[in-house]
């Protein structure tokens, strides 16, 4: 883990972008930063298209809106050809869709539920890194940031699974550092503490866990747009390989 100098902001011109879980919270707020921070373009994933659409009102850059279940190993490599045929080039991927259990609290979670938990917030983000890398790998390097959190640094038995998931995420883009040296390509992860997007509601039967409010009511929640500006930070440092960087909730 390091710490951040915030609000640098890497050149973005020309630079072409891949967020997925882009149709709301931080992937919508990270997308609309890279176009504000000159991105030439920024291809918006996730599968709802509702979703996709509302983001893309506020990108000022080229958009490529494109469905995809980040758990299908077909439709992601189908989202790098699409991208490779229409753009020739990708700078960045933000590894961002996830979600929760929610209720009820493991171990009674539904095993399913378990499984999809893991699909979305561990496995879609190693197979997405590993096609992300073999084109830039050929293409003269780029930036991968992966979304974990805050939960995948502590014990955590309400929603063991995602925090398993996310401590996942963490060791596989520290484990990605040697790729810095090797093809330049630079792989971290960023640590959200609890943020105020639409996560919570969206997955496990559209309730707020119950565990949550007691957390909430002591800390200072953060914003999407908190959780994007880690992100252009970690662009935008070049030292920056195969780390974690957190982003901490204040206390009231």
């Amino acid at each position: 883990m390091i710490a951040l100098k915030r609000g640098s902001v890497m050149e973005m011109n020309d630079r072409v972008a891949i967020v997925t879980g882009a149709a709301s919270g931080i992937g919508r707020a990270t997308a609309r930063m890279l176009s504000s921070a000159g991105a030439h373009a920024v291809v918006l994933v996730d599968t709802d298209e509702a979703g996709l659409t509302e983001t893309a009102e506020v990108i000022n850059a080229e958009v490529l809106l494109v469905t995809c279940d980040v758990t299908s190993q077909t439709d992601l490599e189908s989202l790098y050809a699409e991208v490779a045929g229409k753009f020739g080039r990708l700078d960045v991927v933000f590894n961002n869709a996830g979600i929760v259990s929610g209720p009820p609290p493991f171990p009674d979670t539904d095993l399913a539920r378990m499984k999809l938990v893991v699909d979305i917030d561990l496995t879609s983000v190693i197979q997405s890194s590993a096609l992300a890398i073999q084109y830039m790998r050929e293409n003269g390097g780029g930036v991968i940031v992966n979304t974990a959190s805050t939960g995948g640094l502590n014990p955590y038995l309400s929603d063991a699974p995602y925090a398993a998931a996310k401590a996942g995420v963490i060791m596989f883009s520290r484990s990605c550092a040697e790729l810095h040296k090797q093809c330049g390509i630079r792989v971290n992860a960023v640590c959200p503490g609890v943020t105020e997007t639409p996560i919570l509601e969206k997955t496990g039967g559209g309730t707020r866990p119950d565990w949550l409010g007691p957390i909430m009511e002591n800390i200072k929640v953060l914003t999407p747009e908190d959780i994007g500006q880690a992100v252009l930070d970690i662009i935008a440092d070049d030292n920056i390989a195969g780390e974690f960087i957190v982003v901490q909730n204040e206390a009231r």
